[in-house]
């Protein structure tokens, strides 16, 4: 819209941004895959929890439909033994549903598990080299800085101070002011 001018500080800004701009996205990037990978392991490990909790349950429904079949076959309940088969059936359909489950499970959290003290550690370190870099990196822009500011200053100062001893040399005659003032509007 308005191309306006950027001013001292926002130029001074925006290269302190370019500066710092790889690394800081680096270590963002570092964080979000940690971030990522806990995540994902705290899910696989969730869903493992699950799998062998429903493992567990159909183990145990499993082996109470064996002490009924036993007691009705013992018991010669040929009703009881009539609704036992297709329990059982249903009950070895579900424990290769249970099995497949918690093989997968163990699978998706074995590709997901991470030691996530030595990872975090790591992190640690490369964050500290990386405040390290960024402390070096600041400080010699500082040094910079005033190095330039104060080469300016003293520029400034010696051009104001000769523009001052300029200005109080010789005094003109009233000729010589209008000799000069009529060559400069020539």
């Amino acid at each position: 819209m308005f191309d306006r001018k950027k001013s001292l500080e926002e130029k001074i800004g925006a290269a302190v941004e370019a500066e710092f701009e790889g690394l800081v996205a680096e270590l963002e990037r570092d964080l979000a895959e940690y971030r990522r990978r806990s995540r994902n392991k705290e899910k696989a490990r969730i869903t493992l929890e699950e799998a062998e909790a429903e493992a567990q349950r159909v183990h145990l429904e499993r082996v109470a439909l064996k002490k009924r079949f036993w007691e009705a076959y013992y018991g010669n309940d040929e009703a009881a033994l009539k609704k036992i088969e297709p329990e059982h059936r249903s009950l070895t359909r579900a424990t290769r549903r249970a099995e497949k489950s918690l093989r997968k499970a163990r699978e998706n959290f074995g590709r997901a598990d991470f030691d996530e003290a030595a990872e975090g550690a790591a992190l640690k370190k490369k964050a500290y080299a990386a405040a390290e870099k960024a402390d070096l990196r600041i400080s010699a822009l500082e040094e910079a800085v005033e190095e330039l500011l104060a080469e300016k200053w003293r520029s400034i100062k010696e051009l104001s101070t000769a523009l001052r001893d300029e200005g109080e040399g010789p005094s003109f005659s009233g000729t010589d002011e209008v000799e000069t003032e009529h060559r400069r509007s020539a």
